[in-house]
């Protein structure tokens, strides 16, 4: 029994690294259509952030608006932020601290990605989003 759910556990593993790799293919390739399914993505996302997600991708690509959106992901999912990015970050918290009915990254990390796929897609931010959203969609 205890075999057959570690197995189980490491083909949902396998099947959640697919879906996160479908995520930036899709975003790469700016293809809504690309996107993996609720089922595949995990139950931390609702129907209104993956919508929100396939809307981002069928726009054009906009500016850099989503680096503010990748700290706040960052910070959400509880990972390191790349040190070039270090002052951003302590900045974007010190800004936090000070708006009290702000929501926080941890409640708007769905809007936070569709804000990062509405960006040109580039290696290492998709390497930061990544990293990101295992943790996010993992708890």
């Amino acid at each position: 029994m205890e075999s057959a759910q570690l197995a189980l556990k490491k083909l949902a593993a396998q099947a959640h690294g697919e879906a996160l790799t479908q995520l930036l293919g899709a975003w790469e390739r700016r293809d809504a259509q690309a996107l993996p399914t609720l089922q595949e993505i995990g139950p931390r996302l609702q129907a209104a952030g993956r919508n929100a997600w396939a809307a981002a991708l069928a726009q054009g690509a906009s500016a850099e608006a989503g680096q503010q959106a990748l700290l706040r992901l960052e910070m959400a999912a509880e990972v390191p932020t790349p040190a070039e990015h270090m002052d951003a970050r302590r900045a974007m918290q010190l800004q936090l601290l000070t708006r009290r009915n702000d929501p926080s990254p941890q409640q708007t990390w769905a809007q936070d990605v569709a804000g990062v796929l509405a960006t040109a897609y580039a290696p290492d931010r998709a390497r930061r989003l990544q990293a990101t959203l295992k943790a996010l969609l993992k708890r």
